[in-house]
């Protein structure tokens, strides 16, 4: 079984062609959905992966990532959890290549972990889908890390955190980031960690609020009782320890946890899930891609016959 795969993100995009879950051959530009306006997306696809199309005339195109968003060739409405391969395939979108032939973009899903609570997530949902999870918790990690409940090989329920988007904004845009030097010392990622799992309530402590350690941390710094350079990776350890503790709260304490991550962002995860006693599991994040695709294709053939 050969595939089209265009993996469209803000800023990248990336093209493969895959038979079975090998990639064979692939392509990337700088050409996201970021830089694009409305009317572009088939141009740069079939500039991209034309000769693909014309070697594989037969072969499935899908499209994921945001090129299914609002700023994307076509938006693709969200499909509902829980949701497996064939709930995903089901509710895909096609756009029109040339004479005749489509391609499909691939739908995000959404959730509603409690009544008015809405979580959406675009992308992730192949990713989990090709995780070799059937039944447990998986972690990707990221600018908006989602942490996913798997049930019989299909996504229960998720929650997104703002750590990623979070630690940026701190760091570029913030008073609390401004005076962190570099090189940075990696001992503050893991005094983050104690300042979250301080607040967190398992050690009894009164909770004083993520916003107030945040503010914290300046003054620790400021006042001569942190290093410069333990700064950055400390609100890193804070940010990262406070999100952890609000999955754990809404999923309980797994055994085990499987991370949708590349080294060194994983090892961070490894770490400070270790710290609870939660065993991990890593899959690179472009095998889950391909996996979760392959399945979304088979269930989509399958559908058709």
């Amino acid at each position: 079984m050969r595939f089209i795969v265009a993996d469209w993100g803000t800023t990248r995009f990336r093209g493969y062609l895959v038979e079975n879950e090998t990639i064979i051959d692939e392509v990337s530009s700088e050409e996201g959905v970021s830089a694009l306006q409305s009317g572009q997306h088939r141009d740069v696809f079939m500039r991209q992966c034309g000769r693909w199309l014309e070697a594989e005339p037969d072969a499935p195109v899908l499209l994921v990532g945001m090129v299914g968003s609002r700023e994307g060739w076509v938006m693709a409405p969200y499909a509902s959890c829980p949701a497996g391969p064939a709930d995903v395939a089901a509710a895909m979108i096609p756009v029109e290549l040339e004479n005749g032939r489509k391609a499909h973009i691939v739908p995000g899903l959404t959730c509603e972990p409690a009544p008015g609570a809405y979580d959406v997530m675009r992308g992730e949902e192949t990713l989990v889908l090709g995780s070799g999870v059937e039944d447990g918790i998986v972690c990707s990690p990221g600018t908006h890390p989602k942490w996913i409940e798997m049930r019989g090989g299909r996504v229960q329920r998720f929650a997104t955190y703002m750590t990623g988007e979070m630690y940026a904004l701190l760091r570029e845009h913030s008073m609390i980031g401004r005076p962190a030097t570099e090189p940075e010392d990696p001992k503050g990622f893991d005094l983050g960690l104690d300042a979250a799992a301080r607040n967190g309530g398992d050690t009894g402590e009164r909770r004083v609020g993520l916003l107030h350690l945040l503010f914290g941390a300046r003054a620790a710094v400021v006042s001569g009782h942190m290093a410069t350079g333990l700064l950055a990776p400390y609100l890193s350890g804070l940010l990262t320890g406070d999100e952890i503790n609000g999955a754990l709260s809404q999923f309980g304490k797994p055994a085990s946890v499987t991370i949708l991550a590349d080294a060194p962002r994983a090892d961070l995860y490894i770490h400070a899930l270790a710290r609870h006693g939660i065993a991990t599991q890593v899959r690179a994040p472009r095998e889950a891609l391909i996996a979760g695709l392959a399945r979304i294709v088979r269930a989509h053939a399958q559908a058709k016959n």
